[in-house]
C-alpha cells in the first residue's frame, strides 16, 4: 500500500500564468517559471556532492529493446477526456458500491494493490508469493476474480503488483534490523522467474484486459534502492552511479528500470498480450520544494521506454488551501498545482505517453467540506493538463481512517459538486475503450 513517505501516500508548485485565480492555482495557460524545477533544496534526498562524481546530468532516450507483441489487447487513452475511476485497498466490493451510490456512475478504472508478498512476510525467510488467485489483502476474492467483476461493469482492473523496498514506519528498519527478503536485485539475479512465469500464465489464462504495475510509488523505491545490493538511500550513499550497472546512471532508478523490462520480457516470452503496464510515482514528484526532491531521481532515469510502459503518471494528494485543514502530513498540504505540475512537466521531457494518477485525493479533517475544491479542481485545473487522462479517486475506509482522505460525500454538498463538475462533464468518461476489442 502506499501512502506519504512514512507509509506511502506521498507528496507541487507549478507553472503560473501572470494571472492566478484563486488559491487553487487555477492557470490560464501553463507557463514554467524559470529555474522553478531545477534548483534543489536541502532535502534528505540530496547525496554529498562527491557522492554524484561521473553521474551524467542527462539521459538520453531509452532504446527500445524488442518490438512489442502484436495484437495486444490494451487500455488505450481516450481520443478526448479523462477516464475517471476508483482507488480502494482492502474493502473493495463495498467501496465500489458506495462509491456509485455518491458519485452516480460507476468507475471506469478500480486501482487496487497486491504486493508481491504480504506485510506479515515482508521480513520473512520464507514468505508465500501470492499469485492473482490469492485473496487480496483483507478481502475475500483474488484480483482475478475481481477483474471480472469489474470488467463485466464495463470498467478496468489496475493492479500495484508491487515489491515493496521498505517498512517506512518501522524503527527496527530505519536503524537497519529489518530488512526485506524480497528485493529487486534478486529478481535481476533470476531468483523470481518461476513465480514471475506463474502470474504471467494467470493473467494470459484469464485473457481480458489488466493493467499491472511493479512500483508503488516507484521514485521512492528507487530512493532507497542505492548501495552494492540496493539497500542503501540515496543521501547515505559513497557513490550514487558506479555501484550497479552503467556508472554514470544513478543506481537505484537504474535498478528500477532494469526491473521493469526483466519482468515484462518474461510476460512477452509467455505471449502475454493482456496486459497495460504503467508506472507512477510519488504525489509531488520532481517538486525542488519538496522534501524529497532530487534530481537524481528524474523520470529519464526510471523509464524504460514506451516500447515497455503504455502509461506514466504519479499520486497527487492536495489540500484546498483556502480551507487548510488540521493534518498530519503537513507535507502534501499544497494546492493541486504543486502536487502535479512538477512531474506532469518532468515526464513530458521524457516521453509522450498517457498519464495516469492511480492516487488521487483531497485530504481533509473532516470539518469542512471540500465541496469548492473538487468543483474546481475538475472543472478548471485538470482540463488544464491534457496528458492527464485517467484518474482514480483515492475513495475508501483506510483512507479515511489513516491517512486523512475523507470518503467523497463527508458532506452532502460535495455529492453535487462532483455531479456538476464530474458525472455531468463529457470531459470525464465512465467507460474505457479497449486496443484490439473486448
Amino acid at each position: 500500500m502506499a501512502t506519504c513517505k512514512s507509509s506511502n501516500w506521498v507528496r507541487e508548485s507549478y507553472v503560473r500564468n501572470d494571472l492566478i485565480e484563486s488559491g487553487l492555482g487555477v492557470c490560464r495557460g501553463l507557463v514554467i517559471l524559470s529555474g522553478l524545477f531545477f534548483a534543489a533544496t536541502d532535502t534528505w534526498a540530496s547525496p554529498a556532492p562527491e557522492a554524484v562524481a561521473g553521474c551524467r546530468a542527462e539521459a538520453l532516450a531509452p532504446k527500445n529493446h524488442r518490438t512489442s507483441l502484436p495484437d495486444r489487447v490494451t487500455l488505450i487513452p481516450p481520443s478526448n477526456g479523462t477516464y475517471i475511476g476508483l482507488y480502494s485497498i482492502g474493502t473493495i466490493a463495498e467501496d465500489q458500491r458506495r462509491f456509485v451510490e455518491k458519485s452516480g456512475h460507476r468507475p471506469a478504472i478500480v486501482y487496487t494493490f497486491h504486493d508481491w508478498v504480504s506485510d506479515d512476510d515482508w521480513a520473512s525467510s520464507s514468505p508465500h508469493f501470492r499469485t492473482f488467485t490469492d485473496p487480496l489483502e483483507s478481502s475475500r476474492v483474488s484480483p482475478l476474480q475481481l477483474a471480472e467483476q469489474v470488467r463485466k461493469e464495463g470498467s478496468v482492473l489496475a493492479v500495484a503488483w508491487a515489491i515493496q523496498c521498505c517498512d517506512w514506519e518501522s524503527h527496527l528498519f530505519w536503524y537497519g534490523f529489518r530488512k526485506p527478503t524480497v528485493t529487486v536485485d534478486r529478481l535481476l539475479q533470476g531468483e523470481y522467474d518461476s513465480y514471475i512465469t506463474s502470474v504471467a500464465r494467470q493473467i494470459k489464462s484469464y485473457g481480458h484486459p489488466i493493467m499491472l504495475t511493479l512500483f508503488s510509488e516507484f521514485n521512492y523505491q528507487g530512493m532507497m534502492g542505492f548501495g552494492k545490493r540496493g539497500g542503501e538511500r540515496l543521501d547515505e550513499v559513497a557513490h550514487v552511479c558506479r555501484l550497479y550497472g552503467d556508472p554514470t546512471w544513478p543506481d537505484g532508478p537504474e535498478r528500477i528500470k532494469d526491473a521493469f523490462v526483466y519482468v515484462i520480457d518474461r510476460f512477452r516470452k509467455e505471449d502475454v498480450r493482456n496486459v497495460t503496464w504503467f508506472m507512477y510515482a510519488g504525489s509531488h514528484y520532481m517538486n525542488p520544494r519538496h522534501e524529497d526532491y532530487s534530481q537524481w531521481l528524474h523520470p529519464q532515469y526510471f523509464y524504460p521506454g514506451d516500447d515497455y510502459i503504455d502509461w506514466v503518471g504519479q499520486s497527487a494528494y492536495f489540500i484546498d488551501p483556502r480551507a487548510i485543514p488540521k493534518l498530519r502530513q503537513q507535507e502534501l498540504a499544497t494546492s493541486v498545482t504543486e502536487a502535479l505540475a512538477p512531474g506532469y512537466v518532468a515526464w513530458g521531457a521524457v516521453t509522450e505517453r498517457p498519464l495516469f494518477l492511480p492516487e488521487f485525493g483531497v485530504l481533509g479533517d473532516k470539518t469542512h467540506s471540500r465541496a469548492r475544491v473538487l468543483e474546481e479542481v475538475f472543472r478548471d485545473v485538470l482540463p488544464q493538463f491534457p496528458r492527464v487522462q485517467a484518474i482514480t479517486l483515492a475513495d475508501f475506509k483506510i483512507a479515511e481512517d489513516y491517512y486523512e482522505v475523507p470518503r467523497l460525500g463527508t458532506f452532502e454538498d460535495e455529492t453535487g459538486a462532483w455531479k456538476r463538475a464530474v458525472r455531468e462533464n463529457p470531459h470525464y468518461l465512465k467507460q474505457v475503450t479497449i486496443k484490439g476489442g473486448e
